[in-house]
């Protein structure tokens, strides 16, 4: 039995009480009062809540927000003076009073000041997370979080070390075992901060570093003949991209005891090699071997594939590895030991492989292969486990051996797992950051009639604008799983149309300019779907075999119409963008004259298409055409519109005589708009991290990060 301010709670007989009085309680709202007091002070997230008490089905956004409320109702609590449960904006709720441990000798017990068979044991902060536990896994049957390819078993005992505004990521520790090392966000500072803090006495420090900036830190050393720290890092802007080394030293005051504070002043910053004509994904230091190695995509284009620079040599040299497919070699970890690789290999339908590479022999071993993508994995300390994240929407860390076998989980969270995992240097445990980004639509330019976008704190992505009504498409996690949304501005309400039982990754979308038809891409495969098969009133549960029209090998990149009835699907093949032509009357592959690596359709003027070509990423016009199974393109009045492209644009689209792009700055991302007639000024938006858009008739749709928390943990064992 557990009390909560002035309430108990009996688990065993599902009973809450109330001043002698047993409360009337609804089933669900008795399973949400025990996720809040299983996990006291501590943000339980909205697709936490979604998961554990709704799995699997279809619920509104709506359905949390009137729980909570009852709760509130049946707790007496006020939203604007909480004593119970109180909302952290964007990110969930949270209980906030004392909760404590109830013991009785009685069967059923009496709840009165003057009885003293109870006996009133104040929690610490290790009892609470053992009540969790314990509370967690009675509780199985009913929340049914377990994965079946794992033992049932939680070693959930886990602290934050950080905790302010903002995100706090990409966290090393120091080998004294007391400094943390990590980088801060907010909305107010876009450039990631330093930070040293020291996890004993709580204290800590931003380190000035000048005019340097770090997209990540790989690792954190030390000299052993004096108190000197070397940061390992790497940068990553428009123009340039580096992997540094920087020298730390403490300041003649340097802490003699856990309760001074440590000021780490920065001394020198050597870049150890340029890598401006790669894209690292992922990289890793081992100090023993005094090697980096790297995951990167070569002229920013998949597959990606692994490097190695020895910083005795300072020579790169390609790392031996498996042919890479789809989206290639992502991820990488050096074992602790030194003597292997671990690689993590996603193909073009979002399926992850484990690989491991002897450094000795060159030999590679396969290990277990996910039918989910798989964004973090690393070695566990004794280099023969392995430790990686779950498939969304579960928030765990499991750990295995490299074959999958002998599955446990030994982190359970209720928010979002960044990347960036890493070891504690303790033999034991581990470091790891939670994340909660707030994707939500909103107009970057608006109709004159616009109206506020119903916006979920969950997850809403990839709008796709009609081009007859006001209405518009977006993904969104509002149900748990990725689902489709219909919007209506005349009405501010979003409603479901897709209920997929399988957690699909939704990702392009494009309408017809007739709305009568999208076309939908889903992991390596893309569907043309009739609007009338997407309707509130009975959801989508499954999408057909009749509605795919192509299958791709190789990753997709971008999807659009090209004519009326053909789709202009890009793939990256051997590093190069390709565009692949649908004829959707018969489903089959149009060939076209010429190297192309993108189409595009006027969403406005329907007389012209556009196409980029390969290589040069020069924008040719072309009138519409009839498709048939071979086109001479140079036969439609092909014309070079004297535009060309930057290198690594993004999100390409054409409406009402206006090409748009994305681009990447030292700044920051921007939304570029260039009209085609030369008869208006261009403009460019500058933007968050964002994730798509649409537009339409000049009226823009985006969609990016509304904000963003993280904090840094490690675990307990």
């Amino acid at each position: 039995m557990i009390q909560f301010g002035g309430f108990i709670l009996d688990r065993k007989q599902t009973r809450l009480l109330y001043q002698d009085k047993e409360l009337a309680i609804d089933p669900k709202l008795f399973e949400l009062l025990m996720i809040f007091v299983s996990q006291p002070n501590t943000i339980i997230s909205r697709d936490y809540i979604l998961e554990h008490l709704w799995s699997g089905s279809i619920v509104t956004d709506n359905a949390i927000n009137k729980l909570i409320a009852n709760l509130r109702k049946v707790l007496g609590d006020d939203p604007k003076q909480p004593q119970y449960i109180q909302t952290v904006p964007k990110r969930g709720y949270r209980l906030i009073c004392e909760v404590t441990l109830v013991e009785t000798s009685n069967t059923r017990p009496q709840i009165a000041q003057q009885n003293t068979s109870i006996k009133k044991v104040r929690l610490s902060t290790f009892s609470i997370v053992t009540i969790a536990v314990i509370l967690m896994l009675s509780s199985v049957l009913l929340w049914q979080v377990v994965s079946s390819t794992e033992q049932p078993n939680y070693k959930a005992d886990t602290i934050e070390l950080t905790r302010s505004k903002g995100a706090e990521k990409s966290a090393r520790m120091h080998p004294d075992k007391k400094h943390l090392y990590y980088l801060k966000m907010n909305s107010e500072n876009i450039a990631n901060q330093l930070w040293v803090k020291n996890i004993h006495s709580s204290k800590v420090h931003q380190v000035d570093i000048g005019k340097a900036t770090i997209s990540s830190i790989v690792a954190v050393t030390k000299d052993s003949n004096d108190e000197t720290t070397y940061l390992f890092y790497f940068d990553k802007t428009q123009d340039t991209c580096g992997v540094y080394k920087a020298r730390l030293t403490a300041n003649s005051q340097i802490e003699q005891s856990s309760q001074a504070n440590l000021v780490m002043n920065w001394k020198q910053n050597d870049k150890l090699f340029d890598c401006g004509n790669k894209r690292i994904k992922d990289i890793d230091y081992h100090e023993t071997r005094q090697e980096i190695y790297y995951a990167a995509q070569p002229q920013d284009l998949w597959p990606n594939q692994i490097y190695l620079f020895d910083l005795k040599t300072e020579n790169h040299r390609f790392v031996t590895q498996d042919e890479p497919k789809g989206w290639g070699h992502h991820g990488i970890d050096i074992s602790p030991d030194g003597n292997k690789l671990l690689i993590m290999s996603t193909d073009s339908n979002y399926k992850t492989q484990l690989l491991a590479l002897d450094l000795a022999s060159n030999k590679i071993t396969k290990g277990f292969k996910f039918n989910h993508p798989v964004i973090e994995a690393i070695w566990h300390h004794d280099s023969e486990q392995v430790l990686y994240y779950a498939a969304p929407p579960l928030h765990k860390i499991i750990k295995s051996d490299l074959y999958g076998k002998n599955a446990t989980t030994v982190v359970s969270v209720s928010e979002y797992l960044s990347s960036q995992m890493s070891l504690f240097p303790d033999g034991r445990n581990l470091l790891f950051s939670t994340e909660q980004k707030n994707f939500s639509n909103r107009w970057l330019i608006a109709p004159e009639s616009m109206r506020n976008i119903d916006n979920s704190s969950v997850y809403d992505v990839n709008p796709a604008l009609f081009h007859n009504s006001s209405n518009y498409l977006f993904v969104s996690k509002r149900s748990g799983r990725r689902q489709l949304y219909l919007g209506r501005q005349n009405t501010h309400h979003a409603q479901i149309v897709t209920n997929f039982s399988e957690l699909l990754p939704l990702n392009y979308l494009s309408l017809s300019a007739d709305d009568q038809s999208i076309l939908i891409n889903i992991e390596d495969k893309v569907y043309h779907i009739s609007i009338s098969d997407l309707n509130t009133f009975d959801p989508a549960k499954e999408v057909k075999k009749e509605q795919l029209i192509f299958t791709s090998e190789h990753p997709i990149i971008s999807l659009d119409w090209l004519t009326t009835n053909s789709a202009a699907i890009t793939i990256v093949k051997n590093g190069t963008p390709e565009l692949k032509l649908i004829n959707l009357a018969n489903n089959r592959e149009v060939k076209l004259e010429g190297k192309w690596a993108y189409g595009i359709r006027d969403s406005k003027h329907l007389v012209y298409s556009y196409l980029i070509e390969q290589h040069t990423n020069a924008l040719y016009r072309i009138n519409t055409f009839k498709i048939s199974d071979e086109i001479d393109i140079n036969q439609h009045n092909l014309t070079h519109t004297q535009l060309t492209l930057p290198k690594g644009f993004f999100h390409v689209k054409v409406d009402s005589n206006t090409l748009y792009y994305g681009s990447g700055e030292n700044d920051g991302d921007y939304l570029n708009a260039i009209p085609l007639n030369g008869n208006n000024e261009s403009n460019k938006y500058l933007i968050n991290d964002f994730n798509s858009y649409d537009v339409y008739n000049g009226k823009i749709m985006l969609s990016d990060i509304e904000s963003i928390e993280g904090d840094v943990h490690r675990s307990l064992y």
